[in-house]
């Protein structure tokens, strides 16, 4: 069983590509904020 906090994170883009850059300080962000657990490709609404 899953606990905690699972976020199904966006994937930022920037000129049409996705922004590494950005996807790594969001996914660094999550990990310093406590987030238990990321899904990729995952679906938000």
């Amino acid at each position: 069983m899953f606990k905690g906090s699972i976020v199904a994170i966006v994937t930022p883009f920037k000129k049409g590509k996705v922004d590494e850059k950005a996807l790594c300080n969001l996914i660094e962000w999550h990990i310093k904020q406590g987030t238990n657990a990321i899904v990729p490709c995952g679906t938000t609404g």
